[in-house]
């Protein structure tokens, strides 16, 4: 009974990845010793149809107690509340795991599914085993919940084989166990499952697939990304840096990298927004592998408006309340963003060697280097006053590096930085920056670069940020780029972000350390 109880604990732990471990252990410690303890207590004094319901009974206490305490009354007594949310959140959960980012968060609700599948398994291995003499059937009740940890484990972050390879290990005990018999015999046949144990912990990795086990999240059909809407924050620049005073986020980091709040790739004509799609997710932050340096943020919202939520690029765990991400950029929002919001971030802070930026080519994103036209659909004549412009700028570059380093130049020498020039990005305000008033905020410069380096076919987008600092004066310190992978600076393939606005325009500071 014992044994079959440590086997559906070891299949539990294989959710690992799934759910973080701390999350599943004191889950999986109650589901899987409960149910053995009940089976040892009631053996020969109840029959199996009276041993069943209380053993749900007790799997009701035990979820309200540990999962759904808020609903129980006195934090663990069943309620109608906690057992209707107990019941919709094991029928719920496997679809919920399917579609989000994986792990999930630690105080997700759907660890109940974990907490059902060990106590049946426990359930059903420790009855089977105190009222049959079957060797294999005890151990065969709780493999349905390690093949379930596989099939959702393949999208998570912890590692299945070990698990597997335990679970058979302790498979092949509970069988010497029921079928030997002697306890001699049990002595000379444990090494035999250890060794076994050994064997496909060091094999496993090397078998067919192991690398890229098939995925079943390619079988559902997965809900569209979320897009999500709101002010363009390219349309906040102006105001923010007018209030200078306006304390809109504290930031504890070490780190001095730029704070990414969104990014911007899809222009009208008129204003810039983004095109991406959000997902939920438990923390993780899915796209590069994560960079040799890490910085850690923890932020807390004060007057920042929107749904969009600033983090150094790029980020890999995120958390904080309702937090979805999206994978292509790895940009952070949340429709429970308000003032006194608090989030924690770990990112991963990349670096290009020049070497790199020489020889980078430009990123094939066809919508990154469009230029639409106007609301009535005729062709702008700023479109062709810009690439003008563009040509000229960069005449003389032999490489798109060197296009996009020269578009910088331009701008930093023919435009002065004036905090109370009149806002907007749209063709006329950009070609009125350009050609005649030279004088604008960082909301024209990064504007201006971007349709610049467009109108000569670099792909390009907008980055809205900060420049981390102690003072609580806001900036924009956009950058633009293309390639999904790296979304600030001109897009190159591999390295990235080549130009950022802190070389086109004015030095601020977002947020305070």
């Amino acid at each position: 009974v014992v044994l079959a109880g440590v086997l559906a604990a070891v299949a539990g732990l294989a959710f690992d990845g799934v759910f973080p471990l701390e999350a599943l252990v004191p889950v999986v410690g109650v589901a899987a010793g409960v149910p053995c303890a009940l089976s040892m207590a009631l053996a020969g004094r109840l029959p199996l149809w009276g041993a069943i319901p209380v053993s749900v009974l007790a799997w009701l206490v035990a979820v309200s107690a540990t999962v759904f305490r808020a609903e129980a009354w006195l934090g663990f007594v069943p309620t109608p509340a906690s057992v209707r949310a107990a019941l919709l959140g094991v029928r719920d959960a496997g679809g919920w795991l399917l579609t989000t980012i994986l792990p999930a968060a630690a105080d997700s609700r759907a660890v109940v599914l974990v907490s059902f599948l060990v106590w049946a398994a426990s359930a059903a291995g420790g009855e089977i085993a105190s009222r049959s003499r079957s060797v294999l059937l005890p151990g065969v009740a709780a493999l349905p919940v390690l093949a379930v940890a596989v099939v959702l484990g393949v999208a998570g972050a912890g590692p299945v084989v070990p698990y597997a390879a335990v679970f058979a290990g302790v498979a092949l005990l509970l069988a010497l166990v029921r079928a030997a018999r002697s306890v001699r015999a049990v002595a000379l046949g444990v090494p035999l499952p250890a060794c076994l144990v050994l064997v496909a912990v060091v094999a496993a990795p090397a078998l067919p697939m192991a690398e890229r086990p098939y995925d079943v999240r390619r079988l559902v059909e997965q809900p569209p990304p979320r897009p999500i809407t709101g002010v363009s924050a390219l349309d906040q620049v102006s105001a923010w840096l007018q209030n200078p005073q306006r304390e809109l986020f504290t930031v504890n980091t070490a780190s001095d990298a730029n704070l990414r709040l969104a990014v911007l790739d899809t222009f009208d004509g008129v204003t810039w927004t983004s095109s991406a799609g959000f997902v939920p997710t438990g923390g993780r932050v899915p796209g590069e592998e994560a960079a040799g340096e890490t910085a850690a943020q923890r932020f807390t919202l004060q007057q920042l408006r929107g749904p969009w939520l600033p983090a150094a690029d790029r980020p890999v765990l995120a958390k904080g309340a309702g937090i979805v991400v999206d994978p292509a950029t790895g940009m952070l929002a949340s429709a429970q963003a308000r003032e006194g919001m608090a989030y924690e971030v770990t990112s991963g802070i990349r670096h290009y060697p020049a070497d790199a930026l020489r020889g980078a080519v430009p990123a094939a994103n066809p919508a990154a280097r469009q230029l639409p036209d106007g609301p009535d659909g005729r062709t702008p004549p700023q479109r062709a006053r810009l690439a003008e412009i563009a040509r000229r700028a960069t005449a003389g570059a032999r490489s798109p590096t060197q296009q996009a380093v020269r578009l910088a130049a331009y701008l930093r020498k023919h435009a002065v930085n004036d905090v109370n020039s009149a806002p907007g990005h749209g063709y006329r305000s950009i070609e009125f920056f350009l050609t005649e008033s030279r004088r604008g905020t960082t909301e024209q410069f990064a504007a201006s670069f971007a349709l610049l380096a467009r109108a000569i076919g670099l792909p390009s987008r907008i980055a809205v940020g900060f420049h981390p600092g102690t003072s609580p004066q806001p900036s924009a310190p956009q950058g633009t780029g293309s390639q999904p992978a790296d979304p600030e600076g001109v897009g190159f393939q591999g390295v990235g972000a080549l130009t950022r606005a802190q070389d086109l325009g004015p030095q601020g500071s977002g947020g305070s350390r």
